[in-house]
């Protein structure tokens, strides 16, 4: 990346509307629950439990705009998804991860190695962003700390990486010499904010330019029990599909259909399962049956929270006939989804 390039993501929460307003909201909850903290003992566990609250809320949200950004898509604003406690809790993990780096760092200085707790505290901004990223990938918190991912993920990125840990941890050392000075506290928490929400954006922004999001290779090297087990795996439904396509070929569609979701019932990864019965259905000569197979996989994928899948499935449906159009009990949650995610795109079809 350039200077001028780097320039253009440093200043991007401010020219971000969306983004701008969540700094300020999150920013003053914060600064909020601190005051309330320090104007007393019996209130300091209820500002502790608001602070908690809003920084667990700040950290899935900014999860969402990465992996928005990772994927092009323009800014979601903050919604259920990140106020809820019960949905997407793989959202949580960064800070989790920031919890326990930053107590094992105060400990470390309490008990006399300061040396110690600067080197996590470094180790945490190097690493961070590209956890962030595995994350955004695969939704998976055990993935997103798997040093081979990590270190697969920062290779993809390239030089571009280095920049985000570089002027995350300047903008940190910025604000606390500025909180040593006497700046008013609620100034340090807006920057602080910004600076969270910022490492977040600069990771997705990296990470699209790397054209990893999606990529598999992102992963950990198959051993070669896992390969002939993925192997095996993708055998067993290429036969089913195959069994299927005798069926639907022959003008049983139904009955071809119902083969495919025993098998998907059956699958270890439904999720995957379905998208590979799909992707494969496209291979065949006539596609008509990939589309109407592709309104069961978007009421799947909505059912089960697959936004990423759902967007792509529908674009692609789409393209391929522009009649297509999702069931009449789905058509709602796919406007939604498509208005969320700004799918310009999408929504003349799926309005019309």
């Amino acid at each position: 990346m350039t200077p001028s390039e780097v320039l253009r993501e440093l200043l991007r929460p401010f020219t971000d509307s969306v983004l701008l307003i969540a700094i300020g909201v999150f920013g003053a909850a914060l600064w909020l629950s601190l005051v309330i903290m320090q104007s007393g003992p019996l209130l300091a566990i209820f500002g502790l439990l608001i602070a908690l609250i809003v920084l667990s809320t700040l950290f899935r949200y900014a999860v969402q705009v990465l992996e928005c950004r990772a994927q092009g898509l323009r800014t979601p604003v903050v919604d259920i998804d990140a106020v809820s406690v019960l949905g997407n809790l793989w959202t949580l993990f960064p800070l989790l991860l920031v919890i326990a780096f930053a107590w094992s760092a105060l400990y470390l200085n309490g008990t006399g190695n300061p040396g110690a707790a600067i080197a996590l505290s470094v180790l945490l901004v190097l690493l961070l962003p590209a956890s962030t990223g595995v994350l955004a990938i695969t939704h998976s918190p055990l993935e997103s700390i798997r040093p081979v991912a990590i270190y697969r993920l920062i290779e993809r990125c390239g030089a571009g990486y280095i920049w985000i840990p570089t002027v995350v941890a300047a903008l940190l050392l910025a604000t606390a010499g500025m909180a040593r000075a006497g700046a008013p506290l609620l100034l340090i928490v807006l920057l602080r904010t910004y600076v969270i929400i910022l490492l977040f954006t600069f990771t997705g922004e990296v990470v699209r330019r790397s054209g990893v999001f999606g990529d598999v290779s992102v992963g950990a090297p198959q051993t070669g029990s896992e390969s002939d087990y993925r192997d095996e795996l993708t055998a067993g439904r290429r036969k089913v599909a195959d069994h299927a396509y005798g069926f639907i070929s022959r003008g049983n569609r139904e009955g071809g259909f119902k083969h495919i979701r025993q098998s998907i019932a059956a699958d270890p990864d439904p999720d995957a399962a379905v998208q590979w019965f799909f992707d494969e259905m496209l291979r065949w000569e006539s596609k008509d049956a990939a589309l109407f197979f592709g309104q069961e996989c978007l009421a799947h994928f909505l059912h089960h929270d697959q936004k990423a899948r759902a967007l792509k499935l529908m674009s692609r449906c789409i393209h391929e006939n522009p009649a297509w159009r999702p069931r009449v009990e789905d058509r709602q949650a796919a406007i939604e989804l498509a208005e969320k995610y700004s799918r310009d795109d999408l929504l003349p079809s799926l309005r019309s």
